[in-house]
Formats: structure tokens, sequence, C-alpha cells
């Protein structure tokens, strides 16, 4: 068997965790062939990315109803689902269109696989976006200031909410911790109220999401999937749940198989 990379052993470790809710150090150190040291480490890694937390012989998933895990380690998940998702904004994307994005990777993943096309402006309040718009010259950025959250990588506070009361944007790109019973939730209410903000923000909007999120629950209603002008899903998205989205006049889209969009 494949020695696994570190990113794959931590996500192997997280997705345990995240799944028991709560598991004994012992069983964790029986999952990969690593060093215990190894381990140990990449708990480490994950406790300091508040994806996890460690006590007394047992680690914790932090990724609740109530909690988020960080950017920095959902930029490291689902990476081939989301460059799936990608493929449907081809016609949306183009020279001269403005684009608002919220603070998610998916839709991170999104916009980098459009830097080749130029002339776009991009609104943001998300600094992993933030740094890839400006590294693109002939990109303009506009930046949605506030409160810098570290965990999040993005700005929230009044003065990004009056900013996005004052932009108006061709199309708004939006992703989602959890998706129940065709409702888009977050954890945080800041994020919600922002997140339902860029709706009204836009001429369109669009909920770019993986069915990982169909799974979950979070506990601050953003809207419903009706309320967007197309869901944008991966093809590990079961029928029931497109056809649960369709029967509630949502219009979906679905990317291509995961191997197709490489």
């Amino acid at each position: 068997m494949a020695q696994l990379s570190k990113n794959e052993r931590q996500q192997l470790l997280a997705e345990f965790v995240l799944n028991a809710g709560t598991a004994r150090v012992e069983d964790i150190l029986k999952l990969v062939d690593a060093s215990p040291m190894t381990i140990y480490r990449d708990l480490s890694e994950l406790e300091e990315d508040r994806v996890i937390v460690r006590s007394r012989g047992e680690v914790s998933a932090v990724a609740t109803s109530l909690s988020e895990t960080s950017m920095k380690y959902r930029l490291t998940q689902e990476e081939d689902e989301k460059a799936s998702l990608a493929t449907q904004f081809a016609s949306l994307i183009t020279r001269g269109t403005s684009l608002l994005f919220d603070d998610s990777s998916t839709v991170y993943s999104v916009l980098k696989a459009y830097t080749h096309i130029g002339g776009l402006t991009i609104i943001t309040n998300n600094w992993s976006i933030i740094a890839l718009a400006g590294s693109v010259p002939d990109w303009e950025l506009i930046t949605l200031g506030g409160r810098y959250d570290r965990h999040l990588d993005a700005n929230y506070g009044p003065a990004g909410i009056e900013m996005l009361k004052r932009v108006r944007a061709d199309h708004a790109i939006i992703s989602a911790a959890a998706v129940n019973d065709g409702v888009v939730y977050h954890p945080y209410d800041a994020v919600a109220e922002y997140k339902s903000l860029m709706i009204a923000a836009a001429s369109q909007s669009h909920l770019a999401v993986t069915h990982s999120k169909f799974e979950r629950t979070a506990l601050h209603r953003v809207a419903d999937t009706a309320d967007f002008d197309d869901v944008v899903v991966d093809s590990g998205t079961s029928d029931e749940i497109v056809q649960s989205m369709l029967d509630r006049g949502a219009t979906v889209k679905v990317g291509p198989p995961v191997s197709a969009s490489r």
C-alpha cells in the first residue's frame, strides 16, 4: 500500500473523528501506517486549525452545527469535486463580468479555474480570494472590509455589511456549510447574514455545493435553495437530493464526473 501524504493522512484522521464525533487516541493510532510521533504531530496541526480538540486521551470533532472548520483545512478537502463544479460557470465568467464571492473554499476553487479570463471585477471579503485575484494583473479587485477573522480568513462586521448594501454585482457565487431539507444553513449568524446579503447584492446568485454538505446540519438559515438562480452540485450528489430541490422550485446543474473534470 502506497504511503499517504501528509494532507491525505490528516484528511483520513479528520474524517474519522468527524464521523465518530469522539474517538480514542489509541484507535486513531491504528488508522494509518505512520509512527505515533507523526500521528500526534498531525493531530496537533488539526487542533491548531480547529478541526479537532484533544482531551484526556480522546479526540473530538470541532465542526458541528455550531462551528466551522478553518479555511486552511477546507482548502485541502474535496479538491476534485470542487474542480468539477467550476466547469458549470464557463458561460457566466466572461470578460467584463463583476463577480461577488463569499468566504468558502468551494468558490475559491471555482475562481481559480478562471484566472485565464481577463477583465473581471472580483468583490469579496475572503483573503485567500483577495490574494488570488490580486495576482491576476488585469482583474479589478474590491475588498469588503470589517474585522479580520483568522479562522475563516475573511472580514466580517458592520463595515462590510454597509459596503455590501452599496454594490451590485452581475453574479454572486456562494457556497454552504450545510444544506438540509432544501435550505442553506451556516454555523455562524454573522456569516449567514453576509451570505444572505450577497444574494441581494447581485443580479443573479448561484449556490455551488459539494455532496458532503447535504449530510450536515447547522444553526443559522441563509436561504432556500430555490432563492438562487441555480444550484450547482457535483456528480456525487444523490438523485433523491437533486429531485427534492427541483420539487421545491430550484434550478439544479450537476457537474461532470470527477475524473472528467481533470
